[in-house]
């Protein structure tokens, strides 16, 4: 798990950077899945890969990106992916990379800017 957290962060911190000119990058992992891959994956209890990618995703996010501490502030892991299965049974086309890109944009304005506790959330 640490290695797909510590590919990750690398990952995602040279994305801007790595993009080609049209902004494409590679995607590895669950993340090449389909949601549609992913919904029958789900269903058959064959979804682990796919929380560890997420956990990966998030984690790397949060390491990279400023006045973040928490993206999905303090949702479990299972209301993320409740959150993914709804968004998935909308938009089976999508790849999970994708849709986590969309989790993160309708997250941002409310994600943790510091721990709980602290003042300037």
């Amino acid at each position: 798990m640490r290695i797909i957290a510590g590919v990750l962060i690398i990952g995602l911190s040279l994305q801007a950077q790595a993009a080609d000119k049209s902004g494409n990058y590679a995607i590895w992992g669950k993340g090449q899945k389909s949601c549609f891959r992913y919904l029958q994956d789900r269903s058959a209890a064959e979804d682990e890969p796919y929380k560890n990618y997420i956990m990966g995703y998030l984690t790397a996010y949060n390491a990279i990106t400023p006045e973040t501490y928490s993206i999905s502030r303090n949702m479990k892991l299972d209301e993320i992916m409740t959150w993914l299965d709804d968004y998935c049974d909308s938009k089976q086309m999508h790849g999970i990379e994708q849709s986590m890109l969309e989790f993160i944009g309708s997250h941002y304005e409310k994600r943790y800017r510091r721990p709980p506790g602290r003042t300037g959330r």
